[in-house]
């Protein structure tokens, strides 16, 4: 609050964003900073999906793709 006695009105931050923003970068952070092992299956199909795909929600086709091949590596090899 400024000295005059108005409200600011909010800036657009995390707190106020959708949470599916910078969804991307967290999660690839996540995987650098602690590997594999620190995400799902899906998460990993999404890490994977976001180049050939760069502007779409990846989240329900990463989760159709585990449906249909039953994991990561079952997917992976489907697609080679």
């Amino acid at each position: 609050m400024s000295g005059n006695g108005k409200t600011q009105a909010p800036s657009e931050s995390e707190d106020t964003a959708p949470h599916y923003h910078g969804h991307r970068e967290r999660l690839r952070q996540r995987f650098r900073d602690a590997g594999s092992e620190a995400v799902t299956d899906y998460e990993l199909l999404e890490l994977v999906l976001f180049r050939a795909l760069p502007r779409r929600d990846l989240k329900p086709l990463a989760k159709q793709l585990l449906a249909t091949f039953g994991s990561f590596a079952e997917a992976h090899r489907g697609a080679a």
